[in-house]
């Protein structure tokens, strides 16, 4: 400085007028976003995340579950959906790396849930995953202790609110979950012996994951501009059968907002495909640890057929006996 005679040579801040500064995969987060995983190292792991400010990560209607199938209760209110515009190809405006998931935003006023006991129509915000690393397990929610390899939440506000009202809101929010798990070649899977409906449409699943590179870096996002929908996503998987129960977000802050719907069938996607998200997204095992129940109920969709095969059958004989003695007359 004594030999130029130049003092203070910088140029003043300028203004971002909306432009994304980017980070790499390595670089620690902000004190706002501290909070990560298990396994990742910050100050705010999973067992920590109450002492995050505004948390209500310490509420006693926290999710994710583990569903004890035998425990669940019966509610013949739980109907069937009307999925508005989840066979629309065009909904997904795009794709980005939240630092802590792969979130899919849809376009706004666009897709709709409604139905299924819910009471309100939900418009449909975004849907992401949660995974394992490698070939681990990675679901957040378990079923009779199983935990799945991925789960898809697609997450639904009440349309008669606002966001910040929904968050403060007991049924503000309505996320489905959606249990993933690997395609077994010749019509099986890891967790059962024939696939009972037809299995994703793995083109689209082909189409999604491809965007997955190019969101390597935190906070990037890329355009989605494939014709891809939620219906093609979830191919033929049973819609009509799960269980419901009242809960929370599953990441900070925890907002118990949330009416939880688990589908009982899983997603069947070819393993290539999972591993897409642990190899390119630059993180792993990123869901949190079962909750406790504490004092709420599970319930779960009347059975199709409630009344097994060789019971009906049973119950059939003597009305068959009687109309073939009916016959000899």
């Amino acid at each position: 400085m004594s030999f130029t005679g130049f003092t203070n040579v910088y140029r003043p801040t300028q203004p971002l007028n909306g432009r994304d500064v980017f980070a790499s995969p390595t670089t620690p987060l902000p004190s706002s976003h501290s909070w990560c995983y298990e396994e990742e190292p910050c100050e705010y792991k999973p067992s920590y995340w109450h002492n995050l400010p505004h948390s209500n990560c310490g509420g006693e209607r926290q999710s994710p579950i583990n569903i004890e199938t035998l425990d669940t209760v019966t509610d013949e209110h739980l109907g069937a959906f009307t999925f508005t515009k989840f066979d629309d190809k065009h909904a997904i405006k795009h794709i980005t790396n939240t630092g802590h998931s792969v979130k899919c935003v849809l376009k706004e006023d666009m897709v709709e849930v409604s139905g299924g006991g819910l009471g309100y129509v939900y418009s449909t915000l975004q849907f992401h995953f949660h995974w394992g690393s490698n070939k681990s397990d990675g679901s957040e929610h378990k079923v009779d202790s199983k935990r799945y390899p991925m789960e898809m939440h697609i997450v639904n506000k009440r349309k008669d609110l606002t966001l910040a009202e929904a968050l403060e809101t007991p049924n503000g929010l309505a996320v489905l979950g959606f249990l993933i798990e690997e395609k077994i070649a010749h019509g099986r899977s890891s967790s059962e012996h024939l696939e009972t409906h037809p299995t994703s449409d793995m083109e689209a699943w082909k189409k999604m994951t491809s965007y997955i590179p190019a969101i390597h870096n935190i906070s990037s996002e890329v355009n989605v501009t494939d014709e891809i929908s939620i219906d093609d996503l979830l191919g033929g998987v049973n819609r009509a059968e799960y269980y419901r129960y009242n809960g929370s977000l599953t990441t900070p802050s925890c907002d118990e907002a949330v009416v939880w719907t688990v589908f009982k069938e899983s997603v069947k996607v070819d393993q290539n495909l999972i591993m897409m998200f642990p190899t390119h997204a630059g993180y792993h095992n990123v869901y949190r640890p079962k909750q406790s129940l504490h004092n709420r109920k599970v319930y779960t969709t009347k059975s199709a057929s409630s009344a097994p095969g060789p019971i009906i059958l049973l119950l059939l004989l003597p009305c068959l006996c009687a109309s073939s003695h009916n016959l000899h007359l």
